[in-house]
């Protein structure tokens, strides 16, 4: 967990009505340079000056010309988010996931953000969750964001498994016991070929969309099954 930039809690597929949050460090690779004194001043103050994609350029750029740089940058980086999360006491209990300076966890406390200078800001919150082999799902008020897909794909999905996705969250977060009646319909009317066509594009990855979308719904009845035992 604590040593790689992308980390998903394999105890922590999904969770719902819940209080979970991102925070991420402010200007990361710039903060990280400054506090540990990887660069120059005058460089930092350069990189301060730029608006955050030209940055975000300029710091792959020097990454490149440096390898030693980047190397420890990446060090450091990861240094300050495990002394976030020592000092907040975030582990494989609360943590959901970790990409790169981000931490996504369940907390309702108030969180240390400066650490040592070096500002983790809040920038989502979130009450339901759930993990599809690495295409993470963030539920909130009827809407749903999506971490680690290609956009282009999800575009195909807007209008269908991205629906099925929100009825899903909704039922589960109003503990509604019809959810079963509505997964096992879903599931007849889709290997009957009788939802419309933007159901059968592959979710979250290429190929064979009937074999690997039924991979998907037979998950989400599983995991409401398990769920259901606890209402």
């Amino acid at each position: 967990m604590h040593e790689k930039l992308l980390w998903f809690n394999p105890n922590l597929q999904y969770v719902f009505n819940s209080n979970i949050v991102e925070y991420d460090m402010n200007a990361m690779s710039v903060s990280i340079s400054e506090k540990y004194g990887l660069l120059d001043k005058e460089i930092i103050n350069q990189l301060k000056l730029l608006p955050k994609e030209d940055r975000t350029v300029k710091m792959g750029l020097l990454q490149r010309a440096d390898p030693e740089f980047s190397k420890k940058l990446l060090e450091c980086e990861l240094d300050t988010r495990n002394k976030f999360l020592e000092l907040n006491h975030l582990d494989e209990t609360n943590v959901l996931s970790l990409h790169n300076d981000a931490c996504i966890f369940i907390s309702r406390k108030k969180i240390v953000s400066n650490i040592e200078g070096v500002k983790f800001k809040h920038s989502n919150t979130w009450s339901s969750y759930i993990n599809l082999k690495g295409v993470e799902l963030f539920y909130a008020d009827g809407a749903i964001e999506y971490k680690n897909i290609p956009k282009e794909m999800l575009m195909k999905h807007t209008l269908g498994f991205n629906k099925f996705f929100c009825k899903v969250f909704e039922k589960m977060e109003d503990n509604d016991p019809s959810i079963l009646s509505y997964l096992s319909k879903f599931q007849t009317k889709y290997l009957q070929d009788k939802l419309p066509q933007y159901y059968y594009f592959p979710f979250g990855k290429l190929g064979d969309y009937k074999t690997y979308n039924l991979e998907i719904t037979s998950y989400i009845a599983n995991m409401v099954l398990k769920e259901m035992k606890g209402w």
